[in-house]
């Protein structure tokens, strides 16, 4: 039999146990809304009960409720249900009203109400109040509310209801299960729609505090198969609102959403034919994960954002990296696909975009020198013989590394926490660069540094959690992420099953792409240095393309082929001088160095 744990490591993905509550980061019934608050849902250790403290969710039920809605099984449902109430014996009114007296008729007439609509609701009097009878389904009075026939002041009660009496909705005996149903906070505003024509209108006993009619009356209420919501225009209404709509199901309500406080006040301020448009204009209730076809923007994969690789060949397959997308990239060990990864990274910056890294192996400075080397290109390499490897070593020169950092300075963000990192703080972070710097380019740098090693048994169900979180933060803020992963086997030419893991690493992202770096033998005998294997292209279909590479050692950039070399220049040669220095010492001609 699933427990609250078992729910919470199936469906809940990073949560949190503090004392007898499991708290995951985000409610999964609102997600935190649209500021993504966190921490605000909890659910009990032991029974499963459950409430989100959001305002604008208040989400809440028991274990056996929220098993049934994620489709997984509880033994029995008294298990985890909460024991029923005791049997309340109510008591039928005894109170006696009288028609409605000249103090209660001028109320009711400023109102906006005429005598035939409160007469059809058999409003009356007792001792100068306003007498409202509930009557259940088949027309059986069983409670008596009261109050003022004036405006009530400070700290006057609004309503009273004689004790004893059942709390079904008002005017539900009135109502045709055939039509629409519209429910309402007040009395007031079920005689305002009754007026204006809407007489399928039922109020709630009690405003938002007590829905116990909807627990009485939940049999006829679920013969309804559409129902308006018409609450008040203020925090008790919209709290209202949402009981209602958790109760009731999204699928079948409709809110109506007006300036003016209730639907009194639309038709004493406005008339009777605003509150029947108000009505007739009912908005479906927004559902998370559903929306019409027909509301889908347009895509055309010309004018789609996206970065392109810089490889001619691999572009030519792909059509570049789209936003929203999440990439994959396996290799063996020193197969080059970190390196290949980081010259994307500085692509993405040439073409404007705000890159984030996360390199879980590799210090800050030796990643920076990486990028450093690639961004300098060729052209402008220095040497410096190295006595301990007897061989000399290659770096930027000194004189154009500001010139490179200036330029990426902005727009090149790195997640440096080597051995300290989560898969839970590392997406905030990435989230904080989407926010803070704009960043739409990100690289997690690798799969294997996001989960902790004690995960145990759990380890490569938590890495498939993540992936599918890096999946959604892709679609969420419309960015492109690529993920490395290690491979099972770690020689030879690899293909998407060798990718180590479960098999959601590579099924649900956008695309899997493999670095195989040839043999020195394989070297000889060919023209190139290495391939990417597109293993998968979900966009344009394209699935197992191989496009060769070449490769410059020395400022460790791949390029096409089909290309003549590593001769690109980036665009911080913009900001050195235009003017021969020691900066083009070993460079052909200027025209060379100032290639742009």
């Amino acid at each position: 039999m699933i427990t609250p744990r078992d729910f919470a490591d199936r469906h809940f993905r990073d949560y949190k146990i503090h004392g007898d509550e499991i708290i995951p980061r985000y409610c999964p019934y609102c997600s935190g809304g649209d500021k993504h608050d966190k921490h605000t849902f909890a659910m009990n250790a032991t029974s499963g009960t459950y409430n989100c403290k959001r305002g604008s969710c208040g989400a809440s039920g028991t274990f056996w409720k929220i098993c049934k809605e994620h489709g997984e099984q509880v033994e029995t449902r008294k298990n985890y249900e909460l024991h029923s109430r005791p049997k309340v014996e109510y008591k039928k009114p005894q109170t006696v009203p009288v028609p409605v007296q000249t103090a209660t008729e001028k109320y009711l007439r400023a109102r906006g109400f005429t005598p035939e609509t409160w007469q059809r609701r058999d409003v009356a009097e007792v001792g100068g109040n306003i007498a409202m009878p509930y009557y259940d389904e088949g027309g059986e009075l069983v409670m008596m509310k009261f109050r003022p026939a004036h405006k009530p002041k400070g700290g006057e009660k609004k309503g009273w209801r004689e004790a004893g009496g059942k709390p079904v909705f008002w005017g539900m005996h009135l109502c045709n299960i055939e039509q629409a149903l519209v429910i309402c906070e007040g009395e007031m505003d079920a005689l305002a729609l009754d007026e204006a024509g809407v007489q399928n209108v039922v109020s709630v006993p009690s405003g938002a505090e007590d829905l116990t009619c909807v627990d009485l009356c939940w049999d006829w209420l679920n013969k309804f198969k559409l129902v308006v919501l018409w609450a008040d225009n203020d925090e008790p209404g919209r709290k209202l609102q949402r009981n209602l709509i958790n109760k009731i199901g999204e699928w079948r309500c409709l809110v109506v959403v007006n300036e003016r406080k209730d639907a009194n006040e639309v038709l004493v301020y406005d008339g009777k034919e605003a509150v029947k448009r108000a009505v007739a204009y009912a908005v479906e209730v927004p559902v998370s994960g559903i929306i019409r076809l027909a509301d889908v923007s347009v895509f055309d994969a010309t004018e789609a954002v996206r970065v392109k690789s810089g490889i001619k060949g691999v572009d030519k397959v792909m059509g570049g990296f789209f936003m929203g997308q999440t990439s994959v990239w396996t290799g063996i060990n020193s197969s080059g696909k970190s390196t290949l990864i980081g010259q994307l990274m500085l692509e993405a910056v040439e073409q404007g975009f705000g890159v984030c890294a996360h390199s879980g192996e590799l210090p800050a400075p030796i990643f920076r020198y990486w990028i450093d080397l690639q961004a300098a290109g060729p052209a402008f390499l220095e040497r410096k013989y190295d006595s301990i490897r007897e061989r000399e070593t290659t770096s930027a020169k000194k004189e154009i590394v500001q010139y490179i950092r200036d330029w990426y300075r902005d727009k090149f963000f790195l997640h440096d926490s080597i051995g300290d990192s989560t898969n839970k703080d590392l997406l905030e972070i990435f989230e904080y660069a989407a926010r803070r710097y704009d960043c739409r380019v990100f690289l997690i740098d690798n799969l294997m540094t996001t989960v902790t090693s004690d995960s145990g048994s759990d380890f490569y169900r938590k890495q498939s959690e993540f992936v599918g979180r890096v999946i959604e933060f892709a679609k969420k803020f419309d960015v492109h992420v690529h993920i490395v992963a290690h491979p099972r086997k770690t020689t030879g030419r690899l293909t998407k099953m060798d990718v180590s893991g479960s098999g959601d690493i590579t099924n649900r992202p956008d695309n899997v792409l493999s670095v195989h770096r040839l043999t020195p033998e394989e070297r000889e005998k060919e023209s190139y240095d290495a391939m990417v294997d597109i293993f998968k292209n979900r966009l344009f279909g394209w699935q197992d393309v191989a496009v060769r590479l070449k490769f410059d050692d020395n400022c460790k950039r791949f390029y096409w082929a089909d290309e003549p070399g590593a001769v690109k220049q980036y665009s911080w040669i913009k900001l050195m001088p235009k003017q021969p220095s020691l900066l083009t010492q070993g460079v052909e001609s200027t025209d060379e160095a100032f290639n742009f």
